[in-house]
């Protein structure tokens, strides 16, 4: 599988990845300005992202997991038809 076709591919539990720039609320730029994390707005978030660790923790194995097993299922449909 690709690339491309991975970044294509949607998540259950949020909006897909893309390479285009983040376009943030007004909202969420004023956090990002602050310092705060653009999700929860009250934690700071580590120097490389807009989001702290707790919100980015909050997916669990066991719903990664699900995901992936929905992608494969859904990308072995369409080959198959």
């Amino acid at each position: 599988m690709s690339y491309l076709k991975l970044l294509n591919a949607r998540r259950s539990s949020g909006r897909q990845p893309t390479m285009k720039p983040v376009r943030l609320t007004a909202q969420q730029k004023a956090r990002a300005a602050q310092g705060q994390c653009i999700q929860c707005g009250t934690r700071a978030p580590s120097r490389n992202s807009y989001i702290c660790d707790t919100c980015q923790a909050e997916d669990t194995l066991e719903d990664i997991r699900q995901e992936l097993n929905t992608l494969r299922r859904k990308i072995l449909n369409q080959a198959n038809e």
